[in-house]
């Protein structure tokens, strides 16, 4: 799933966010960006087992559910999605609950650092409008973000054909439970594909999403920016990479992120600055280049 964060501090296009099951989609990204997000870098075993429980395992015990009450409890169905919802909604508040106490302890502490750089917002428009390379980067951004939504017309349109196809009314309990998971996992393959296609494009770019803060502040103890939003990030800092384009005005961070619904993604964090060797300089002796 993709997202665009309306946030005034910050300006994110997520290409790699999905879960294959269309109905996470959905229920994700209305839950969980109503919170402020702070970049984790850490891997570990349970959380690369809990992603790919919630991206695959997950999702096909909700497909064989929803085939089992389709088959012999239809008029149920519809309380057991609402169920589903409720009990999704709250693994997700309760994630994003503690993503937000973390990230308002990591500002707390950000703040209290000797200040080393601040751009304001009108500089950093003013060098974005000036990047000559902005817009093409946007474009591929927006054609990722919006597969998600393609695979979900796609699926929308395909509904009704397949479900007379494999599902008849004359069938029998078995044949007809049966009919219900292969329609139900066509639509997970649909989406499969989609987030396989854009796992191939970030490879190709060497990350996942794009966030250029529109306004920053950079301490001692890390980056923030000043309205409050978008992301904090704490340093010492673990990045996959850093460039400085002094042609360009920029600073690229490529921070590694590690999320139970998506895996292990890359977030290239933008700095745009009138000072880039100066910051740059200032940036490379309190980030961790991690190896490949």
């Amino acid at each position: 799933m993709s997202s665009l964060n309306s946030d005034p501090g910050s300006f994110i296009i997520s290409t790699n966010i999905s879960s294959p099951s269309p109905l996470i989609n959905i229920v994700f990204t209305q839950s969980f960006y109503g919170n402020r997000v702070t970049i984790p870098c850490l891997r570990t075993k349970n959380m690369r087992f809990r992603s790919i429980f919630l991206q695959y395992i997950m999702p096909q015990m909700l497909l064989l559910g929803f085939a089992f009450m389709n088959t012999w409890f239809p008029k149920y169905t519809f309380v057991f999605i609402i169920v589903y919802i409720i009990v999704f909604g709250a693994i997700m508040y309760e994630t994003g609950k503690k993503t937000f106490k973390g990230r308002a302890k990591d500002l707390e502490e950000i703040k209290k650092g000797n200040r080393i750089y601040k751009a304001k917002a009108t500089e950093v428009r003013q060098l974005m409008a000036n990047d000559p390379l902005f817009v093409s980067e946007m474009k591929w951004q927006l054609i990722t973000t919006f597969m998600p939504f393609i695979s979900l017309l796609i699926i929308w349109l395909m509904f009704s054909t397949l479900k007379d196809l494999l599902v008849r009314g004359e069938a029998g309990s078995l044949e007809m439970f049966i009919g219900y998971a292969i329609l139900y996992e066509t639509f997970f393959a649909v989406s499969l594909v989609t987030k396989i296609y854009q796992k191939i494009v970030a490879k190709r770019k060497g990350y996942s999403a794009l966030m250029v803060l529109n306004d920053y502040i950079v301490t001692e103890r890390g980056i923030y920016s000043e309205r409050g939003g978008g992301i904090t990030l704490k340093f010492p800092l673990k990045a996959k990479r850093i460039i400085c384009d002094d042609k360009r005005n920029l600073i690229d961070i490529d921070v590694v992120q590690e999320s139970p619904f998506a895996g292990k993604t890359i977030m290239r964090v933008r700095l745009y600055s009138k000072k880039v060797n100066d910051l740059c300089n200032k940036l490379k002796s309190r980030i961790t280049i991690e190896e490949s």
